[in-house]
């Protein structure tokens, strides 16, 4: 039997949102009948990064996309390339922002409630011991 792996609720919660999120955000950015086989968390993270920087009234260049996600600037290209002709995003003046669909609306939204609020089901205790 392997070794327990002790590690407590909370973290496994947090985990599990990060597994769970990840796919989701994968979900908003190809069509269900259009998944790719491999699923490509790294995408998700620079679209999400995308989506910060809109939602914050800060859109962002390559560069400043790649500083935020601590990868390669090429890497960041290559994927900012696929979300562009994906049409989920858009590029004005070198700057990244979010499909003007998509930033009026939350694709999947229920998905995401639902995630959270299992994931805060767990944490909610946990971070109300922490207020002092």
């Amino acid at each position: 039997m392997p070794i327990a792996l002790a590690m407590p609720a909370e973290r496994r919660a947090i985990a599990r949102m990060f597994v769970e999120l990840t796919v989701a955000f994968n979900a908003t950015i190809f069509p269900l009948d259009q998944l790719p086989s491999e699923l490509d968390a790294n995408l998700a993270l620079v679209a999400v990064a995308v989506m910060l920087g809109h939602a914050d009234g800060r859109p962002m260049t390559a560069s400043q996309i790649a500083s935020y996600v601590q990868m390669p600037r090429t890497s960041v290209l290559r994927r900012l390339d696929a979300l562009l002709a994906h049409g989920l995003i858009r590029r004005i003046k070198r700057k990244y922002y979010l499909e003007p669909g998509r930033a009026k609306g939350v694709p999947h939204r229920d998905r995401f409630d639902l995630i959270l609020s299992e994931g805060f089901a767990v944490l909610g205790p946990y971070l109300s011991k922490m207020d002092i």
